[in-house]
């Protein structure tokens, strides 16, 4: 983890199994009377499984093809996950939450379900700081010690920057079909800007796990077609 920049541990698959038994013993436990709650309670155990299945694939198939191409292992690949979550599926914890408060019936925390609520928000938060550390560590790539093209670097960053460009990495990656959510949240028209939103994730991880020096060394995978090595 960067020396000037910690975060918050959220074991999320763990959470997830917790509540899963937690709202699973709860349900079963509920009187005959109690259809409507019952009924409620197995739409949540649906969602969190298709949740669950999400993470198991992302784990399985999108973290080694990132590690693969940047040559990087990641120390925390469940940051990777928490990078996927999208804000459908902020309504399932805070509705369980919103249940449970203060009961302790499905055996997590308050916090703790506070935290699952607002795991698309921390995503919101990797994808800003991918952003400013790609603006620094794209400087390699871009730079020419001749004087006369240093008027040339913003139009340079702006290729590698660009949400068209960026959608080719998340495609490469696969991020896009694996985010983790509940429904579609996003319109067509926007499609380009989240992925591009979902790699700058990963570049923050990249940040978070080396610094600025990992994120350039990474950069050259966001090379725009058409420029030599």
């Amino acid at each position: 983890m960067h020396r000037s920049i910690t975060w918050e541990q959220v074991p999320i698959s763990e959470n997830i199994a917790v509540l899963q038994e937690g709202i699973s013993r709860h349900c079963r436990s509920l009187p005959p009377d109690r259809a409507h709650d019952r009924s409620k309670m197995r739409r949540w155990l649906d969602q969190l499984a298709a949740v669950a299945d999400a993470i198991r694939v992302v784990r399985a198939n999108v973290v080694p093809a990132i590690e693969a191409d940047t040559g990087i292992p990641f120390s925390r690949p469940d940051l990777v996950i928490l990078a996927l979550f999208q804000p459908s599926t902020r309504n399932l914890f805070a509705e369980i939450g919103d249940h449970f408060r203060g009961t302790g019936a499905c055996a997590l925390s308050d916090a703790d379900l506070e935290r699952l609520a607002g795991l698309s928000d921390a995503a919101a938060a990797l994808a800003w700081i991918g952003d400013a550390a790609l603006k620094i560590g794209v400087l390699r790539e871009i730079w020419n010690p001749d004087v006369r093209d240093a008027g040339l670097l913003t139009e340079r960053r702006k290729r590698y920057e660009s949400n068209a460009n960026m959608a080719r990495l998340c495609d490469r990656w696969h991020l896009y079909e694996h985010r983790i959510r509940l429904e579609n949240d996003t319109a067509a028209g926007e499609r380009d800007h989240l992925k591009g939103t979902l790699v700058e994730s990963v570049y923050a991880i990249l940040f978070l796990e080396g610094g600025l020096a990992r994120v350039a060394e990474a950069v050259h995978l966001l090379r725009p077609q058409g420029i030599g090595e």
